[in-house]
């Protein structure tokens, strides 16, 4: 019997709603919970800081400028966050890391554990060094030995299980929120609100990370000439794609409104008649190209939770719960009048497919399927 789980994410989990609906999930199911994580103590919901059942362990990542001390760092944090696992673990029965990033971090040490090894992207290969070709650190080792190993998609599960030769198929835990009201605002996401509330055109909405692999812009271009759309975006802009925001200002119907930690930004979908979710396959040195191909973005569960109508890109892990499920459409190509072909379609239907969506964000049982991830 699981009374107390510790679950591991290394990095910012507030960046990672995934981890949060875990969370909620096992506090609701009467699971102790401890959290080791380098997010700001402040940042977190006082709700949850104050349950008796969940305590938070923070683990600052140490960085460096120069590459001596890159490297010194890397050992320090390695050191210092198998030492709160190893704390946390001397009352917990089972041990749950959230990202391939964490399970390079601890490494051997999930080996002494009954270890859930779950997985955000599609992962083949991890570089021992970033950047290296030819020195791998051994993930697959890790998933052959973990209790249950778990992704977002059935055919992440597969892939996985091909790519790493795993005795199981990978369970599928859906990138779905456990719960779709946040526990408190803050002052920016109250402000934020008040611009969103007031728009008086149709929202198209884009709510996620910002980066390179995100054709957002796409979408403003073709929506340029209507006046009766706007385009919203929130989110956290990579550090890669600093022309982002000037980038912006060649749009006159387009606004961000920044950066609102998970669950908060869910209040926005509240107030959109058109979900976006660009995916573009680029290369990276983490992860493979088909991992966008096969993404199974949370961002569909989220837009579903409010009924809002999905346009997408033309990729598989879009097109099959479109089609499937009647909840979006994926445009056939970034050209605008592909994208508008996509808009009209959905006004036609919208009624439809907003009802489409609530059934669809209920078909998951979350309780369920992580009663028999841990057990």
């Amino acid at each position: 019997m699981i009374k107390k789980i510790t679950i591991v994410h290394v990095g910012d989990f507030l960046g990672y709603p995934p981890v949060i609906s875990l969370i909620e999930n096992l506090l609701n199911n009467a699971i102790d919970v401890d959290l080791i994580s380098s997010s700001d103590r402040g940042n977190i919901a006082r709700k949850l800081l104050n349950n008796p059942s969940f305590g938070y362990i923070q683990v600052k990542l140490l960085k460096a400028k120069t590459p001596i001390h890159k490297i010194v760092n890397v050992f320090k944090n390695r050191k210092n966050f198998q030492e709160a696992v190893e704390k946390s673990m001397q009352n917990s029965d089972l041990l749950w890391t959230t990202t391939d990033l964490t399970v390079k971090m601890l490494g051997d040490q999930l080996l002494k554990y009954k270890h859930v090894m779950q997985l955000m992207e599609l992962v083949q290969r991890m570089p021992l060094f970033l950047r290296t070709r030819f020195f791998d650190f051994p993930l697959s080792k890790y998933a052959q030995a973990a209790h249950k190993v778990v992704v977002p998609d059935m055919d992440r599960a597969y892939i996985q299980q091909a790519w790493w030769d795993l005795p199981n198929v990978p369970t599928v835990l859906p990138n779905k929120p456990y719960t779709i009201s946040p526990l408190e605002l803050s002052e920016d996401t109250k402000i934020s609100l008040k611009k969103i509330k007031k728009e008086k055109r149709k929202i198209l909405l884009y709510s996620g990370f910002i980066g390179k692999d995100r054709n957002i812009l796409d979408f403003a271009e073709a929506i340029e000439k209507r006046d009766d759309y706007c385009l919203y975006i929130l989110g956290r802009i990579s550090d890669t794609d600093t022309d982002f925001k000037q980038d912006l200002e060649n749009f006159s119907n387009v606004e961000y409104l920044g950066y609102h930690t998970a669950p908060s930004h869910l209040e926005f979908i509240k107030y959109a008649h058109i979900g976006l979710t660009p995916y573009v396959p680029i290369k990276s040195d983490l992860h493979p190209e088909i991992n966008a191909l096969y993404c199974a973005p949370n961002k569909i569960y989220e837009y579903s939770a409010f009924g809002v109508p999905m346009i997408g890109t033309n990729v598989l892990g879009l097109l099959r719960p479109f089609e499937q499920y009647g909840i979006g459409r994926c445009s056939e190509s970034m050209l605008p009048e592909s994208i508008l072909k996509c808009i009209e379609y959905i006004e036609v239907h919208h009624e439809e497919m907003s009802q489409n969506c609530y059934k669809f964000f209920e078909k998951d049982d979350l309780d369920q399927i992580v009663k028999d991830i841990i057990n």
